[in-house]
């Protein structure tokens, strides 16, 4: 009997060291995995001035932060993959959120143009236009394998101060579809740079034909 129960003590023992070296390679192997590294981009489009050394110059305006369609809030890049099926990828992202990215790069371009400079501050006795929008798209079209494209459509709300309050001048949603060479995220922000900027000279282009700029 004191010999049955040393064998079944031996062979538990035995079954423990074997779960306890399992466990520790288990947890040398998993410190030793490294996560996949995440990339970070960022947009830049350029748009030519209208005319040399225009920085800075024309009628002042405020430039507000632009809103998103909640779908395509995210750092993430989104993906659409089939028909209303949206995917984000958590390894490639917007070195910041997409809002403050493109409502900055907006504003960059618009205040290198003839037609705009800065507001000095954000009281109304010192704005002559304002300007508003959302991004209603921004994804990579990823349903056609051999077909992806970079999609970006902002609403543009622009409305000049007449005095006593500011009237709307202009409200139009552009939309820019780019063709990309492969799937690849650095071809997709190529893409998305291309749109927006051809965006930027549309709207600029619009601006003029109004006959408010100078």
């Amino acid at each position: 009997m004191r010999q049955n129960y040393s064998i079944i003590l031996t062979g538990l023992l035995v079954f423990l060291t074997v779960l306890t070296v399992i466990s520790v390679f288990s947890g040398c192997a998993g410190i030793q995995t490294k996560p996949a590294d995440k990339n970070y981009f960022e947009l830049q489009i350029t748009v030519p001035a209208s005319a040399p050394n225009s920085f800075f110059i024309g009628d002042p305006l405020l430039v507000r932060t632009f809103c998103i369609n909640p779908a395509f809030d995210s750092h993430s890049f989104v993906y659409l993959i089939e028909k209303n099926e949206y995917v984000t990828d958590y390894y490639n992202e917007f070195i910041y959120s997409p809002t403050r990215l493109i409502t900055e790069k907006i504003a960059e371009n618009l205040y290198n143009s003839n037609h705009f400079k800065p507001a000095p501050t954000d009281s109304r006795q010192d704005i002559t236009y304002l300007l508003s929008g959302k991004i209603t798209r921004l994804y990579g079209d990823f349903q056609a394998t051999n077909d992806p494209s970079a999609i970006i459509e902002i609403r543009m709300i622009l409305k000049k101060n007449t005095g006593k309050a500011f009237q709307v001048i202009s409200s139009k949603t552009y939309l820019a579809q780019e063709p990309i060479l492969s799937r690849n995220p650095a071809h997709l922000v190529f893409g998305w740079n291309k749109g927006l900027a051809k965006i930027m000279a549309q709207f600029i282009s619009d601006f003029s034909k109004t006959g408010l700029s100078k």
